[in-house]
């Protein structure tokens, strides 16, 4: 690729960016081509648990999935790392507007603080960058209960993300008895550890 990508993180001392391993399974460094999109991945939080992210029509999509997340998730400061788009590949596996580098360190070029990241996120929204969508709004794809990330957890436990499906039982105790129906496996194998 060629031109400058954005890496957003709560971290003010990055000299390097360095690989990690998420839901793909692969270590890479993670960038997106859109600062709206790099804003959304510097607050702490649950991650899938607490919004969707996804795009419409190329464009940036904010979902809150439980009353108060917005705030409790953005409302810090940041950075967002300007960084050589080189290296970086967009692959079928990843979302639209995030593209990867499995080089094993990357310099970034420059540092932007971000005073308040959830008012950055609202400029972002009014100029016209960004969709918000804030609790209980959301499109019908998206249950009001969250359960769509059911499915989503158990694929991903089952690809090798050990821990995914514990963390959706944390933030969302109710699945467990859909989550018994849909992987048992899961019960089984965490009462056999216990029994060691």
């Amino acid at each position: 690729m060629e031109g400058i990508l954005y890496h957003g993180s709560s971290n003010s001392d990055l000299e390097e960016l360095k690989p990690h391993r998420s839901t793909h399974q692969k270590n890479c460094i993670y960038a997106t081509p859109s600062k709206a999109v790099a804003l959304l991945f510097i607050g702490k939080g649950e991650g899938d648990l607490d919004t969707r992210i996804s795009s419409v029509d190329g464009k940036p999509e904010l979902i809150e999935r439980r009353e108060g997340v917005f705030a409790s998730l953005y409302n810090c400061d940041g950075y967002i790392y300007e960084i050589d788009a080189s290296t970086f590949e967009h692959y079928d596996y990843l979302w639209s507007l995030e593209v990867i580098s499995f080089e094993s360190s990357i310099k970034p070029l420059r540092k932007i603080y971000i005073p308040n990241v959830w008012e950055a996120i609202e400029e972002q929204e009014r100029l016209g960058n960004l969709t918000i969508m804030r609790y209980p709004n959301r499109p019908k794809s998206v249950p009001l209960d969250n359960s769509d990330l059911i499915e989503k957890y158990i694929r991903f436990e089952k690809s090798g993300l050990k821990g995914a499906v514990g963390d959706l039982l944390r933030i969302y105790p109710e699945f467990a008895e859909e989550v018994g129906k849909q992987y048992p496996e899961f019960f089984e194998e965490n009462n056999n550890k216990k029994k060691q």
